[in-house]
């Protein structure tokens, strides 16, 4: 596996000593894990599960269940003031409390800073959360405390999900890339400076790839990138650390290439707040 990474402080990050690495050999085997700037989260075998302060790693804690004994935790994600947990029997927490919401179908959740977006079976998608920019998609600003269905994607199967600081992109099992949120960098990729928030979802596309089918989709806080069907990667938004590409041009209102990894079998990207990741076999 190969990672081509770009963007904010990489060197640090990726190279980091090994007195900031978690050390698991006292965990059971881990299932699923969540983490943000301040802590990690982790869920072992035996559903215990583990919070870790960046500032402590070395001394995990151990977090009181929250959740029938029956029920087991199958997805866990975590924000900067959401941290999601969803069961086995379709129940969604954010952690501890439970949300008033259950769908046994749901298959990946992404969280923005302050907003999350779940994605089912069926290929609808619900949102909840702050949507003071529009990153809800659900066609005005104000806040869901429960997830609501996205009723401009209602109808259209999609396939791939992504929440940023402030606004969220979607991909279609077609190909089209639907983006909403705050634009305020470019991130949306509309081809203009004067929109600012765009609160329901619209196709973008991207010039130079029209017939072109888009496969994935990446959010960071201010920038997004995408992966066509040719393994060329774009991006729009902000390019202060060069998380799109190595020129001085501060933002990008539309997408643009960044680069071609035909040659490559990529099996993912994707953004952190500032920077970006392409993971290839």
């Amino acid at each position: 596996m190969r990672i081509f990474c770009k963007g904010f402080n990489l060197y640090n990050q990726l190279n980091a000593p090994k007195k900031n690495m978690l050390n698991f050999k006292n965990l059971k085997d881990i299932k699923c894990i969540g983490a943000n700037d301040n802590f990690v989260i982790i869920v072992d075998s035996f559903d215990q599960i583990y919070k870790f302060l960046i500032t402590n790693l070395d001394s995990p804690i151990l977090l009181p269940k929250f959740k029938d004994n029956s029920d087991s935790i199958k997805i866990l994600t975590c924000g900067l003031k959401l941290n999601i947990a969803y069961t086995e029997n379709g129940l969604l927490y954010s952690i501890p409390e439970k949300i008033n919401f259950e769908n046994k179908n749901i298959v990946d959740i992404k969280i923005g800073r302050e907003h999350c977006l779940l994605l089912d079976t069926s290929g609808n998608v619900y949102a909840f959360g702050r949507g003071s920019r529009g990153q809800l998609g659900l066609g005005h600003l104000d806040e869901e405390y429960c997830p609501k269905l996205i009723e401009a994607l209602a109808g259209i199967k999609i396939t791939c999900i992504a929440a940023g600081g402030w606004h969220s992109a979607a991909v279609s099992f077609d190909g089209d890339l639907y983006m909403w949120g705050w634009n305020g960098n470019g991130q949306l990729g509309l081809s203009s400076q004067n929109i600012s928030v765009m609160a329901t979802p619209q196709i973008v596309d991207i010039q130079g790839y029209l017939d072109k089918k888009v496969l994935k989709v990446s959010c960071g806080n201010r920038h997004s990138i995408a992966l066509l069907e040719n393994n060329h990667l774009c991006g729009s938004g902000w390019n202060k650390y060069k998380q799109l590409k190595n020129h001085d041009e501060e933002n990008y209102y539309n997408f643009i290439f960044i680069s071609d990894f035909s040659k490559e079998f990529v099996d993912n990207i994707v953004c952190g707040s500032w920077n970006t990741a392409v993971i290839c076999r």
